[in-house]
C-alpha cells in the first residue's frame, strides 16, 4: 500500500493512488512568514514591504487583512510612482527554511511553500477592493501592465524558495472568487488574469515543482481554464461549487484540495456538534466525493460554535481511518 507522501504525489499527477488525501498530508511552509509581504508574523499587524498595513482580528482568525482606509495605491495608472516591490534579498530565506522545515519529514509528507496575494489579491490589496475593482473594469490596460510587474516580481522569489525550501509544490493565493461566483468577470480573468497565472506556472514548472493554485469561494465558471494555465491541482475547493460535476469533467486533469464545508453550514443555531457529528460528516463527504478520484480533504471548521484545533484533529483522524485505502476495497 502507498505511503501518505507516494499516496500525494501520485493525486497531483493524476495517477492511480490508494488513499484519500487529507491536508495533513502536506508541511505547510511560507505563507504568512513572508514578512514582505504579509506584514509581522502574530501580535497586532503591520507594514509590510510594499508600505501597506495589515491587521490582524478575530474575523480574520488571526491572519492578516488589509487595514482599513491605508491605501498605498490611489490611482493604478500611476502604479509605477506609488509601487515599490520588495527587495527579497534582504529576506533571511535560510533562517527562515531552517525554522519552518525544522519538524517537517520529507519522507512523510510532501512541501507545500504558500505564495499569499497572488495577483489579483496583490492588485486590490494596494488599491482597497472597491478601488481595484472599479480599475479592472476602467483601466485594464494600467491593470494589465500591473499585474504583469507583480508576475515578475513573483517569479523572483522562486530562486530562494528552491534554493532553501526545496518544496515538493508552490501554492499561490488568489482569492477572486466569493461564495456566490467571481469578483470581476469571466472574460476580465481570462483577458487580465489567466496570462500571468500562466506565467507564474510555467515558472515555477521551471524549478521542477509543481504549480497548485489556491482560490477559496465559488470560481465554479473558470476552475478548467486552471488547466491551461498550467496548474495540477486547486484547492481549496467548497461546496458552494458542484464539485461531483467539476470532477466528472476535470478530475483526470486537476486535483481537487478541499472538497469541505469550512462555514459548517449543517451545524444547526446553537448546536455544538459531538466527535462523532464530525466523524459522520467526514464518511459522509468522502463518500460524495471520493467516488469522483483526485481528492484531498482538507478538514477545517470556521464556525464559531466548534473549536477550531480539536475539530481539525478529529477530523484528520477519521479521514485517515475511514480513507486509507479507500482505493483498494
Amino acid at each position: 500500500m502507498m505511503t501518505r507522501k507516494d499516496n500525494m504525489m501520485a493525486l497531483y499527477h493524476h495517477e492511480s493512488h490508494d488513499h484519500i488525501a487529507t491536508f495533513f498530508d502536506f508541511a505547510s511552509v511560507g505563507g504568512d512568514a513572508e514578512v514582505f509581504e504579509n506584514g509581522p508574523a502574530g501580535g497586532a499587524g503591520g507594514p509590510d514591504w510594499f508600505g501597506m498595513e495589515w491587521s490582524r482580528t478575530a474575523s480574520g482568525m488571526g491572519g492578516g487583512t488589509p487595514s482599513p482606509g491605508k491605501i498605498v495605491l490611489p490611482d493604478v495608472t500611476e502604479w509605477k510612482k506609488y509601487v515599490h516591490f520588495p527587495d527579497v534579498t534582504k529576506y533571511d530565506w535560510k533562517a527562515q527554511a531552517d525554522a519552518q522545515l525544522a519538524n517537517v519529514n520529507r519522507d512523510a509528507q510532501v512541501v507545500d511553500y504558500g505564495c499569499w496575494n497572488g495577483q489579483f489579491l496583490r492588485l486590490v490589496d494596494l488599491m482597497s477592493m472597491v478601488e481595484g475593482l472599479m480599475a479592472f473594469v476602467e483601466e485594464p490596460e494600467a491593470c494589465a501592465e500591473l499585474l504583469h510587474a507583480i508576475t515578475d516580481y513573483r517569479i523572483s522569489t522562486l530562486e530562494y524558495i528552491k534554493k532553501y525550501f526545496d518544496p515538493d509544490i508552490v501554492t499561490i493565493y488568489d482569492d477572486f472568487a466569493h461564495e456566490r461566483g467571481l469578483f470581476i468577470s469571466p472574460e476580465t480573468y481570462a483577458e487580465l488574469i489567466a496570462p500571468e497565472h500562466k506565467r507564474w506556472s510555467d515558472a515555477v514548472r521551471s524549478y521542477g515543482i509543481i504549480p497548485d493554485m489556491h482560490v477559496c469561494g465559488k470560481p465554479e465558471q473558470i476552475v478548467s481554464s486552471f488547466i491551461d494555465e498550467g496548474f495540477e491541482a486547486w484547492q481549496v475547493v467548497q461546496p458552494e461549487n458542484d464539485i461531483v460535476k467539476l470532477q466528472a469533467e476535470l478530475g483526470d486533469k486537476l486535483a481537487f484540495i478541499g472538497c469541505w464545508d469550512f462555514q459548517a453550514k449543517w451545524i444547526q443555531p446553537g448546536q455544538i456538534p459531538t466527535d462523532e457529528d464530525l466523524r459522520a460528516k467526514v464518511r459522509e463527504t468522502i463518500d460524495a466525493y471520493g467516488p469522483g478520484g483526485n481528492i484531498a480533504i482538507m478538514g477545517m471548521i470556521t464556525n464559531p460554535a466548534v473549536d477550531m484545533f480539536s475539530s481539525m484533529m478529529t477530523i484528520n483522524d477519521e479521514i485517515i481511518k475511514y480513507g486509507t485505502g479507500y482505493y483498494c476495497r
